[in-house]
């Protein structure tokens, strides 16, 4: 008796039993039989007739199956799914099969539509004796008369037959002659024309003279009456008096009025109607000649309307020519095959479809006050309406010009939505190239009206982003290139980033377009709060369409439509190549610098911030990536420069988007990895290492500016003072004109802007302790303090200043200064910063604070006020503002309101504010300088009275209060914005020296009219600047006096 398994015994406990049980050759406890296959019939094997196995070993058999393996032969064909779906047994009943297969008669008959019969004539049959209507026999066809052709059915033509007979007849002679002698004194009204015998060789044409005369445009059969033909005819005599009432003269007149208001191809119809009105194409050749046969048989004077209306005709047929014979005829040698005999279906030749075969007309030469339809090339190029392109270059196509290159909007638009991949793809780049050209401005002096706002009014917004949804990555992107195109510019961008270390250039204005249903709504809603306005326009915008939407906002309507879901769709599982990786990038880049608003919404988008940070910034990579002449197939998985400029200007949208991007997002350690480490060994391409190491300093300053990530300073700051010791290096090789040189002094300014921001902020750590230790209720919000101490910073400011005196020393090196002068800038702002928080720290001795500045101005600043080369920077104030020269803010020639563009397309001049000889930047930094010096150090006013002397400046003040201030734009706001901090500073320094300076007394009026007409021209976001002119500036009684005395004016204005 053999023991059953038990639990924990292994496989070879198993295979032991079963050698046990095989040894013992005894009886299985269970018995196998095999039930025979009723489609075999009786098993004939069973187990007992196999062959005893040689060993113990366990060999499956199988039945029917030979030991010898069968030659390789090919395979059955497949058989049909639906031939085994209708296989049926013998024992199926076909009764229950039929009643299961077997529909309601409704299936049938549910879609019947009667023909309507209300305008079909309706005949009585021809009364018989018969109680029966006669049956005829097929033989009887033979001695019918047949109508129509000979592809009818017998029952068909014995049907044409009788419908014939019933008619009346029309052959007896007097019926002939009175019907022919009625139409001949119709046409003849003085009788003279002869009378025709009614047969023999005249019967054919007194016919010809009664169809002739019947009408063959209108046939009355859309009256619906039984009287249509005796209503065609009788307007048919009505225009036939009317002609014999008219002279020759009148009829010609007339004639050519008609066929100058017609349109040719009008005419041609019609004379076809008229030449096919018999019915039979045998015919047809005959009735075009019947008028001239009909104008010779008959005697008529050359006054009489028979004559006019031969004319008429033969002035119908000349138009006609002549609108044929403008059009090239084509023969059988203008085809490029010739036809032969015995072809199939070739024996009829049919020139008018085979016209596309012939050589194309040259394009129309000369010039004409009428536009053209504008044309353009596949990369996006405008096509000259005269321009004669070869055929290879596979711009003409059978559309409408066919003889001009070029594909028009509209066939794009059409190609756009082919079924072919492969047009559609071409579609959609062709106009991604064509908006890209026309952002550019390349189209404004050729064509009449924006492309822009043509495209977007047809839709095009909305064609982009259902190809986004296309399931064929060609298309896709396609569509994302031309997204880009449509909503990106790089010279924006890259002004964008010029200014960001410029003063107060890190916060910029939200690029929401100004629109005017929207400021109707906000004067209706002036009751409600803030965040009441804020909920009711959102529900507003909810309820709207799209299309609605996307009107006066592009951006808007894109997230409507939930473009941030496509877009982290595509960069997670679709993966596609590096270029439209980066298109995408600078998409979302653009739609992060919106609003808040849509900041919030990319953030709240399930895994694309997690998506962009795992693929686009990781901290390990492939090494190979950085060696010379490696080609990316994918950037999943390389650190990306624009996928940090995402995050940055995504932090941007305010301290609730940074916290979120640092704590949740885990962008610390990613800070960490690109700062601490140098851009020559971040295995990188050279450029791509530097720009993501300056947008990583740059996310960290805008950081700081909340009080964020500072406890990275603590952390880093080795790395700093390793970064601050090696900036004066770059003056040895600023004799190096390349990208990345350039590159690296963005990258220097970058940390000195981020040093800037955690002065600031350490500043205020002594201000919020004290207030934290003072104030106990727990009401009052409480601001914590940030974990950086002002002896953190300090211990930096020796390594700046020994820059900023380096730097200085080649102001005087014109094409140097230009390339460092935005580093030099950044360090005359950090100074600025320092003192200002230095004078209200109660750890600093301030006898030692105020040697420190007096040491500055006259070791520093006063030496630099006497350069040569600071009054050329004063003069160039006046040809570089933008309040002097309004033009520089005007509106890109492709701009649109529902796209906020900053207007930088194609760079702006270097005399300009954002031009690379522009001086604001630099002396907006000094006069902050001095105005943080001035205000701790009240002695050292009069030595910066230099400033207000300098005859520049002068100019320029007194220029800039006079003109007429820019209209507001995107790009107006965002210029004058810097223009005005400069005006602040120097109207700030005029105040203090007011009071202490004797010799300002000259200068008073001049100051008083810039104040008013800067406090006239502030913009909302300088509301501090607003208050600060109204407090000290606009109502000075030290401005006042001088101004009545100087100019005679307001002698009743007193100050109290």
């Amino acid at each position: 008796m053999f023991s059953r398994p038990k639990p924990g015994e292994s496989e070879a406990d198993l295979i032991h039993f079963q050698n046990q049980f095989l040894a013992a050759r005894a009886s299985p406890a269970v018995k196998i039989v095999k039930k025979a296959d009723k489609r075999k019939g009786e098993e004939r094997s069973t187990d007992a007739e196999r062959p005893q196995l040689l060993d113990n070993k366990d060999v499956v058999m199988l039945d029917d199956f030979p030991d010898i393996l069968p030659a390789l032969t090919p395979g059955p064909p497949k058989k049909s799914k639906i031939k085994t779906a209708c296989v049926h047994f013998d024992d199926e009943d076909p009764e229950e099969r039929l009643e299961n297969h077997d529909q309601h008669i409704t299936a049938v008959f549910s879609k019947i539509v009667e023909r309507d019969t209300s305008a079909e004539a309706v005949t009585m049959p021809v009364p018989t004796g018969d109680p029966f209507p006669r049956i005829f026999h097929r033989s009887e066809i033979k001695s019918e008369v047949k109508v129509g052709s000979g592809r009818k059915s017998i029952f068909a033509q014995k049907m044409a037959a009788r419908r014939a007979a019933e008619k009346p007849a029309t052959a007896p002679s007097a019926e002939c002659t009175q019907i022919r002698s009625a139409s001949l004194d119709v046409l003849n009204p003085e009788g003279s024309a002869e009378e025709a015998p009614c047969s023999g060789n005249r019967d054919n044409r007194a016919d010809d003279v009664f169809i002739s005369q019947r009408p063959s445009i209108i046939t009355g059969e859309g009256l619906g009456s039984q009287k249509s033909e005796q209503e065609a005819q009788a307007i048919h005599r009505e225009n036939l008096e009317k002609l014999q009432s008219m002279s020759q003269e009148e009829i010609l007149k007339e004639q050519e009025r008609l066929l100058a208001q017609l349109d040719p191809s009008l005419v041609a119809f019609l004379k076809s109607r008229r030449s096919g009105s018999v019915g039979q194409k045998n015919e047809i050749k005959m009735e075009q000649n019947r008028p001239e046969e009909f104008v010779e048989s008959l005697t008529v004077p050359q006054h009489d309307v028979g004559a006019s209306l031969s004319i008429q005709e033969s002035g119908l047929e000349e138009s006609v020519r002549r609108d044929e014979n403008t059009k090239m005829e084509i023969t059988d040698d203008d085809l490029p095959v010739k036809p032969r005999k015995e072809w199939i279906h070739m024996d009829n030749v049919e020139f008018e479809k085979l016209e596309w075969m012939k050589d194309l007309p040259s394009p129309r030469q000369k010039k004409t006050k009428k536009g053209m339809q504008a044309r353009f090339s596949l990369k996006g190029d405008l096509i000259p309406a005269d321009a004669d392109l070869p055929t290879h270059l596979g711009l003409h196509h059978h559309g409408e010009e066919a003889e001009r290159a070029g594909y028009s909007l509209q066939e794009l638009f059409h190609l756009s939505r082919s079924q072919l991949i492969q047009q559609r793809t071409l579609a959609l780049q062709v106009l991604g190239r064509i908006v890209q050209k026309a952002r550019a401005g390349e189209f404004a002096s050729s064509l009449k009206g924006s492309v822009l706002r043509l495209l977007l009014d047809a839709g095009f917004l909305f064609l982009l982003r259902f190809s986004l949804d296309d399931t064929v990555d060609n298309v896709m992107a396609a569509s994302v290139g031309a997204l880009r195109a449509l909503l990106v510019s790089f010279d924006d961008e890259k002004y964008l980033d010029w200014t960001f270390s410029w003063y107060q250039g890190m916060a910029t204005f939200p690029l929401v377009p100004n629109n005017e249903e929207e400021e109707e709504d906000e004067e209706e809603e002036e009751e409600l709060t803030g965040t009441e306005k804020s909920q009711n326009k959102k529900r507003k915008d909810e309820n709207k369409p799209d299309a609605d939407v996307a009107r006066y906002d592009v951006v808007k309507g894109l997230l409507k439509t939930r473009i941030q879901h496509r877009l982290r769709y595509i960069l997670e599982v679709v993966r596609p190549v590096p270029t439209v990786v980066l298109d995408i990038l600078h998409i979302l880049t653009r739609i992060a610098r919106h609003s808040s608003e849509a900041c919030t919404q990319l953030l709240d988008c399930p895994r694309l911030i997690d998506t962009i940070v795992k693929e686009f910034l990781p901290t390990r990579w492939d090494p190979h990536v950085a060696e010379p002449g490696c080609l990316l197939t994918s950037l999943h998985g390389v650190a990306c420069a624009a996928a940090m400029k995402f995050i940055r200007v995504l932090a941007s949208g305010g301290r609730n988007a940074t916290a979120r991007l640092l704590n949740k997002f885990e962008m610390k350690s990613r800070l960490i990895r690109f700062t601490a480490e140098d851009p020559q060994d971040l295995l990188l391409p050279r450029e791509e290492a530097i720009r993501l190491s300056t947008e990583a300093f740059r996310l960290w300053a805008v950081a700081a500016g909340y009080g964020q990530a500072c406890d990275l300073y603590r952390d880093l700051y080795p790395v700093l003072v390793r970064i601050l010791q090696s900036l004066p290096e770059l003056l040895s090789a600023s004799h190096e004109k390349n990208p990345i040189f350039e590159l690296s002094v963005q990258r220097a300014a970058a940390v000195v802007t981020l040093l800037v921001h955690v002065t600031q902020t350490a500043g205020c750590t002594a201000e919020l302790h004290s207030k934290l230790s003072s104030d106990s209720s727990e009401d009052s919000e409480q601001i914590p303090p940030p974990p950086v101490t002002w002896n953190q910073v300090s211990g930096l400011l020796p390594f700046l200043e020994t820059g900023l005196k380096k730097f200085l020393q080649v102001i005087s090196q014109t094409e140097t200064w230009q390339i460092l002068q935005p580093l030099t800038t950044t360090y005359m702002i950090y100074l600025g910063v320092y003192y200002r928080a230095c004078g209200q720290q109660p750890s600093v001795n301030p006898i030692d604070c105020l040697e420190e500045l007096e040491r500055l101005t006259s070791e520093v600043l006063q030496p630099l006020l006497s350069q040569p080369a600071m009054h050329s920077m004063w003069d160039l104030l006046r040809p570089c503002s933008a309040l002097c020269n309004p033009l520089s803010c005007s509106p890109a020639p492709e701009s649109v309101f529902s796209i906020v563009s900053l207007s930088c397309t194609g760079g702006k001049p270097p005399l300009s504010l954002l031009g690379s000889k522009s001086p604001f930047p630099f002396l907006t930094a000094l006069l902050f300088l001095i105005d943080g010096i001035t205000h701790i150090h009240k002695g050292l006013i009069c030595k910066y009275s230099s400033v207000l002397s300098f005859e520049g400046l002068k100019d320029y003040l007194h220029q800039s209060w006079q003109t007429v201030h820019p209209s507001v734009t995107p790009a107006s706001v965002w210029i004058l914005r810097h223009e005005y901090h400069l005006q602040y500073f120097a109207l700030v320094l005029a105040r203090k020296m007011a009071g202490t300076c004797p010799d300002y007394n000259r200068h008073a009026s001049l100051h008083h009219c810039v104040a008013m007409a800067l406090l006239s021209r502030l913009l909302p976001g300088s509301e501090h600047l607003a208050y600060e002119v109204l407090l000290d500036l606009a109502f000075n009684p030290e401005f006042l006096p001088f101004l009545c005395l100087s100019s005679g004016t307001l002698p009743l204005l007193r100050i109290t």
